[in-house]
């Protein structure tokens, strides 16, 4: 048997199977379909007798839920009638309980406005007087602390004068060794500038005059006065003319010639000795402790015992002024 043949045979039988499964599929399709059409038509019949079954129970449940909204519309009647009556007897005892609460609290508020008003004011008085009592106190301690302080400045004044005055004797020193330095160098380059015009110039040439060396002049000591350095209270430092000299290469402080000075009054010079008295025989007293026991004001005692600490014969510890005697023994 040729390929064409056996192709051709094998062509016939597949169309007999596609012709034999169209077949069969028309079959299997028309069967399908007539028990489709036999399930719809049960499914119609079902259907009817629901929707009739239904609208039976739709009438019974309709006609009970009437039934039901009047009952409830009767009952609700009653209810709210009921409820606003005793809202109504509620709303009554409930405004009479807060007329007598309202006249309760009235009273109530009145009382605690006069009982408050009363605390304040004495509390008022209280803060006063601890303010005031505060004020003084502090009054007090900045005093002291000022005159601390200007006692303080002062030593550093004295201090940063004397470190002043030993700096210049420093460095006028060693401007002096600079000098001699400077004059030995010079000389050494003279010989040296000699040496090389011999040895350039040779023996017969004839030398040029050279000018003479200038010797170096010994300093100074300046007679310009140092001056007393003083801390002022705003933290600058000032200088007062005072009169300075230098002897032998030293500084020496000397003390200008007394000034004709004004005259103190006599109250201060009393009130320093009434202060020192009084410091010396109560062996230390606070600044309250000397204005009362003497009977003057702050100012005459603050100007009191700044001088006197200016003069060395107080001092300060812990907010306490002692005499030096005193502060020796302890």
């Amino acid at each position: 048997m040729s390929l064409k043949d056996s192709w051709q045979q094998q062509r016939q039988q597949r169309q007999q199977e596609v012709t034999q499964r169209q077949q069969t599929v028309a079959d299997t399709l028309t069967a399908t379909r007539q028990e489709r059409q036999l399930k719809a038509a049960q499914l119609r019949d079902e259907l009817s007798l629901f929707r009739a079954t239904l609208a039976n129970e739709s009438t019974a449940y309709r006609t009970e839920l009437q039934q039901f909204c009047q009952r409830l519309h009767l009952e609700t009647q009653a209810f709210l009638t009921a409820a606003s009556d005793r809202r109504h007897k509620e709303a009554t005892q409930l405004n009479q309980t807060l007329d007598a609460f309202v006249q309760k609290l009235r009273q109530q508020t009145v009382t605690f406005l006069a009982t408050t008003q009363v605390e304040r004011t004495e509390a008022a008085y209280r803060v006063e007087q601890e303010l005031v009592a505060f004020v003084d106190a502090l009054r007090s301690d900045v005093q002291s602390y000022l005159i601390e302080l200007e006692a303080v400045r002062y030593q550093r004044a004295v201090q940063l004068n004397q470190t002043l005055l030993d700096n210049r004797a420093k460095r006028e020193a060693e401007t002096q060794a600079l000098f001699q330095r400077l004059a030995v160098f010079r000389s050494e380059l003279q010989r040296f500038s000699q040496d090389l015009h011999q040895t350039v110039w040779g023996g017969d040439c004839a030398v040029r005059a050279e000018a003479p060396i200038a010797k170096p002049q010994p300093v100074k000591p300046s007679t310009k006065p140092i001056g007393r350095v003083s801390v002022q209270p705003n933290g600058t430092v000032a200088v007062t003319s005072t009169v300075g000299a230098f002897q032998n290469g030293h500084s020496v402080a000397v003390v200008p010639p007394a000034k004709a000075a004004k005259a103190a009054p006599s109250d201060v010079i009393a009130h320093e000795k009434e202060v020192y008295a009084h410091i010396h025989t109560v062996q230390g007293a606070r600044l309250t402790e000397i204005e009362a026991a003497l009977g003057i004001n702050r100012f005459q005692t603050v100007d009191a015992l700044r001088s006197l600490i200016k003069k060395g014969l107080i001092t300060q510890r812990d907010r306490i002024y002692l005499a030096q005697e005193h502060l020796a023994h302890t």
